[in-house]
């Protein structure tokens, strides 16, 4: 949580230096793996999926937006 805190309300900017550790990793994990490596949802899930903001839906609202 120590990345949100330093990037605050910057999450494009957050989410593009995980898209860089993401792409940093990938490339350790098929140079070093023994085994096969995470499939490509699973690395997403783990770096970049925890920093889109949470769509807030409000059920009681009625269909004239009151």
């Amino acid at each position: 949580m120590l990345l949100r805190h330093e990037y605050g309300p910057d999450r494009v900017g957050l989410s593009v230096y995980l898209a860089g550790m993401l792409f940093d990793a990938t490339g350790d994990l098929l140079r070093l793996a023994g085994s096969p490596p995470p499939a490509p949802d699973e690395l997403f899930e783990r770096f970049l999926a925890w920093v889109a903001p949470r769509i807030r839906v409000d059920y009681h609202r009625d269909v004239s937006g009151n």
